[in-house]
């Protein structure tokens, strides 16, 4: 059976979450020949099992692969290499997709110079929102990637794109322009790892000349459960979103360490303030919390690569493929 996209579903250790995102997207009602892969970066040969059971019964091939490489992006390339289809569409392990989903996000490709399709995020609360999520914007879209871009097809610029859970790529124009940069870690003792993702994808895509769409017509849920809704979870979010941006900041910049360790000493500076104005106003004290992470993680991030040749070459990688 010749494929035109393969969907691709990287996750770590969370096989009650990805085996109800299979069951989604292997019931899609659409006129495109597609397969699924299960990309594990945690290796559980229980999943496996469960996979397999699942590619019995489905009416498309469903492929389970061990990723050993820790990584989201390792998951990703490895669902790039292993593909059949033209089209490579990303979805988390964490979502639930509508039966038109595929249809919906595949059709803009008819255009030979769309490279990468996204779609709305739409929340699916396991518990009701706190109170506290109005400091971020009404529902912390941002630190839950959740995406509304409103209800027209749109083509995107730079520095617009789409959220890595619900998005789709030429394979052709993926491998042009040198693959993801590093993303989530799950393994937390390397999460200086940590590079900026999709958002390092459709800089070069966009530098190539390519399009980048949103359609909100292929929309899905994202799970929101307990755990991501409280004031830790969300300061951890913007941890790790300050080592991002410390290291799209290195790449673009290719600071010295003289220079690197002096950004660090203003992130610091940064991070007390925030800290301080935080106790000073209690009713924001969770978004400024955040941002005092915010900036200790990119402070962190920018001392740590002015020290470790190692960490230093890894930012600087020209290719993670």
């Amino acid at each position: 059976m010749s494929v035109y996209a393969s969907v691709a579903i990287p996750t770590y250790k969370r096989s009650d979450f990805v085996l109800d995102a299979l069951q989604s997207v292997t019931k899609q009602q659409t006129g495109f020949a597609y397969e699924v892969l299960v990309l594990d970066n945690g290796c559980d040969p229980a999943l496996q099992t469960e996979v397999e059971r699942i590619d019995q019964s489905a009416k498309i091939p469903v492929h389970y692969i061990t990723v050993p490489e820790i990584g989201l992006h390792q998951g990703r390339h490895a669902g790039a290499r292993e593909a059949q289809g033209e089209i490579v569409v990303y979805v988390d392990d964490d979502v639930i997709v509508p039966s038109d989903w595929l249809e919906a996000l595949l059709k803009p490709y008819a255009d030979p110079r769309v490279a990468c399709v996204g779609g709305k995020t739409v929340p699916k609360w396991e518990v009701e929102p706190p109170a506290w999520l109005q400091q971020f914007g009404g529902n912390g879209s941002g630190y839950l990637s959740l995406l509304d871009l409103g209800d027209k097809t749109l083509e995107l610029a730079w520095p617009e794109g789409v959220y890595g859970c619900n998005m789709s790529v030429r394979r052709s124009v993926l491998y042009a322009v040198g693959g993801f940069n590093p993303d989530a870690i799950g393994d937390r003792r390397q999460i200086w790892l940590r590079g900026d993702g999709e958002t390092g994808l459709h800089k070069k895509i966009y530098d190539a000349g390519y399009k980048v769409i949103y359609e909100p017509q292929a929309w899905l849920y994202h799970r929101i459960p307990a755990s991501r809704l409280t004031p830790e979870y969300f300061c951890w979010r913007s941890f790790i979103q300050g080592i991002s941006d410390s290291y799209t900041h290195v790449r673009t910049y290719h600071l010295s360490s003289v220079r690197l360790v002096r950004h660090a000493g203003r992130c610091m500076l940064r991070t007390g303030r925030c800290y301080l104005s935080s106790r000073r106003h209690p009713e924001s004290w969770v978004r400024l919390r955040a941002q005092a992470w915010y900036w200790y993680g990119r402070g962190s991030h920018q001392l740590r690569v002015a020290i470790s040749p190692r960490l230093r070459h890894h930012v600087l990688q020209e290719c993670y493929l």
